[in-house]
């Protein structure tokens, strides 16, 4: 059975030995090694193309997040962020960086695992704290409004690809479609649902149970 390698970023030295225990305890699970300094990251990811790079985060930090960009747009893995951040507009602008999964420091060991092998599969995984972050505001700008919401299949289709994590190519080659189609029907979905973008999009349709998370 192939093993789900995996790469460690832990600049604050908080979670690492921790991390190794427990990825070393699961023989599905391979250990590529841990980036110490914040200089090395983009190498060792291009070098090693993990399945899923754990990196810890701060939102205060502007070097981590510039990293994290140049990780993300490398293309070279998913990446699981592990924070005590309870900033929502921070947690925004990761999913908005296409962050596949986020789970905090307090999290159990058994729901990392399972946020690691989430992730693996190019699936999201996101903690309750940090759904229930994401959700509250929403929950309130959107509690008196009882539209129905009226997407055709097609649209679901494309919404529950999105939540997915595919990228707007990927959603067209899956559905046999041009890129120009995709783009309209995820303008047309936020036009129905009255949202103004896809993080906004991701958020409402795992809250409302639209599509399953």
């Amino acid at each position: 059975m192939k093993s789900t390698k995996v790469l460690i970023s832990d600049f604050q030295f908080l979670t690492r030995a921790g991390l190794i225990h427990l990825i070393g305890e699961k023989e599905e699970f391979e250990l590529l090694g841990t980036v110490e300094e914040p200089e090395n990251l983009l190498s060792s990811v291009l070098q090693h193309h993990p399945d899923v790079l754990l990196m810890d985060y701060k939102s205060q930090d502007p070097v981590l997040l510039s990293l994290l960009k140049q990780v993300v747009n490398s293309q070279a893995t998913n990446v699981l962020i592990i924070t005590n951040e309870d900033n929502r507009q921070a947690i925004k602008d990761l999913l908005e960086l296409g962050i596949k999964g986020i789970v905090t420091k307090n999290c159990s060991r058994q729901e990392i695992l399972n946020a690691i092998e989430s992730v693996a599969l190019n699936s999201r995984f996101y903690c309750n704290r940090i759904l229930d972050l994401l959700v509250e505001e929403d929950k309130r700008t959107r509690e008196n409004n009882c539209e129905p919401t009226d997407l055709s299949p097609r649209e679901y289709e494309v919404l529950n690809l999105i939540t997915k994590g595919y990228r707007t190519a990927d959603i067209a080659e899956t559905l046999h479609l041009s890129v120009h189609t995709i783009n309209s029907h995820r303008k047309n979905i936020l036009k129905k649902l009255n949202l103004k973008s896809p993080t906004e999009l991701i958020v409402y349709a795992m809250e409302s149970g639209l599509v399953k998370a």
